[in-house]
């Protein structure tokens, strides 16, 4: 399954993943990031439930620490 994230093509490994399936996948630290799926921000609660489909646009934003 082809998707975008962050302006990027991205081939994901099976035809079925959730957004927490891409985290974990992309090795993402949940803390600190939050993620929006065709230009809607999903809460993080509800990763496990939210599947990706085919073209989907994903938007990962994480926070910076330090000064």
């Amino acid at each position: 399954m082809n998707i975008t994230v962050n302006d990027n093509p991205v081939k994901l490994p099976n035809d079925y993943m959730t957004l927490a399936d891409f985290v974990k996948w992309k090795e993402i630290p949940s803390q600190g990031t939050a993620i929006a799926l065709n230009n809607k921000l999903v809460k993080q609660e509800q990763w496990p439930v939210t599947n990706l489909k085919e073209n989907d646009q994903v938007t990962v934003i994480s926070a910076a620490f330090g000064g």
